[in-house]
């Protein structure tokens, strides 16, 4: 029987055995040998990094390009001999100028009415109608083609086919309006708003045949535009006849006694103080309020607004004290009774020969009569 230390050895040669035994029993494999994988990475790698370049070298061909264009367009800028040239595809559009034609003078004769009508040599026919505002169905019959020129003189006629839909359009007389003021002076007038007619569209549907009407109908009625009245000023206000002569009152004479005339007259008047006619009147002859005082004075001294006060040595008569008291007829018949007569005449008297209230009032202080 063999030793402990013999055996032991022989153990391990069996287990040697066993695993040659498994080697041989798995399927082959070639592995790749150390140094070939190393090659083959580093070929990769270089694989990859020629991409990475070729790319790089792209991108910066393209931004080359891009500057490249830029410098070209900066290049052209302001060379109209190169824009020019650019084809229509590129954008460009050269101005396309057009002629009007030459003025042509037409007519049309439409819905019982003969139009003349103007238009140019280069305008249709259909143009100048709807220029016109003459509509064309397509039933109507018109005597020439729509989509020529129109012919210097031509005459034209559209007879109208089935439904049509019309619109007359009619104007609104204005109405005259009178209205009395008294800045005017009695019996003359004054436009002061002119009149201006208004108009009313009316739309009617019109049944054709052979271009005559056999019916037609009422749509619709619409005032377009509303009449403007005319104003007419009827003029009140009072006028005052100049005296045929202005000559004011002489210097008193004492005639004699035998000659000294004095009309019948009551001894006070006892109507409406004619100071208030005198002020209504000022206005009328430019004055103002500021010759208000030397007419009071001027009067008040001459007869004391009396219109019956009569000088019984030279005559004068009246509130103005008119010499004789006759001259006071050219402002009216009733000068010998109506103060407002009497101050017509005396204001007129004063305007022409004195200017103003107070012109009279002053040559009456200075020498005691005007």
């Amino acid at each position: 029987m063999p030793s402990e230390t013999q055996s032991a050895p022989s153990e391990r040669s069996a287990v040697r055995r066993d695993r040659r035994n498994l080697r041989t029993a798995a399927p082959v494999t070639q592995s790749i040998p150390r140094p070939m994988r190393y090659a083959l990475g580093v070929g990769a790698l270089a694989v990859a990094l020629v991409g990475s370049l070729s790319f790089a070298n792209a991108a910066i061909s393209i931004d080359d390009a891009g500057q490249d264009a830029v410098a070209d367009v900066e290049d052209v800028t302001g060379r109209d001999d190169v824009w020019a040239q650019v084809s229509r595809s590129d954008g460009y559009r050269a101005p396309i100028e057009l002629e009007a034609g030459e003025t042509v003078n037409f007519t049309v004769t439409v819905d019982g009415k003969s139009v003349d009508l103007t238009t140019t040599s280069t305008t249709t026919l259909a143009d100048a109608l709807i220029d016109a505002g003459i509509v064309v169905d397509l039933d109507d019959v018109v005597s020439a083609p729509m989509g020529d020129a129109v012919s210097e003189g031509a005459e034209i006629t559209v007879e109208r086919v089935g439904t049509q839909i019309e619109t007359v359009v009619k104007d609104i007389p204005f109405e005259t309006v009178e209205r009395e003021t008294s800045s005017l002076p009695s019996g003359t007038t004054e436009v002061e708003t002119d009149g201006v007619a208004g108009s009313r569209v009316t739309t009617y549907q019109a049944e054709y045949s052979d271009g005559d009407v056999v019916d037609r109908t009422q749509l619709n009625s619409v005032v377009a535009a509303q009449p403007v009245n005319e104003v007419v000023l009827i003029g009140t206000g009072v006028v005052v006849a100049e005296p045929a002569e202005p000559a004011g009152p002489a210097e008193p004479v004492a005639p004699a006694e035998d000659d000294a005339q004095e009309p019948e007259q009551p001894v006070a008047y006892s109507g409406g103080d004619p100071r208030a006619i005198a002020q209504s009147m000022l206005a009328s002859y430019g004055w103002g309020s500021d010759q208000w005082g030397c007419l009071d004075s001027l009067w008040q001294r001459e007869s004391g607004w009396n219109p019956y006060a009569a000088n019984p040595y030279s005559g004068a008569y009246g509130i103005p004290q008119a010499l004789p008291g006759s001259k006071m007829q050219s402002a009216g018949a009733d000068w010998q009774t109506n103060p407002a007569t009497q101050i017509k005449w005396g204001l007129g008297y004063i305007q022409g020969r004195y200017g103003s209230p107070c012109g009279a009032w002053s040559h009456s202080e200075s020498v005691g009569w005007y």
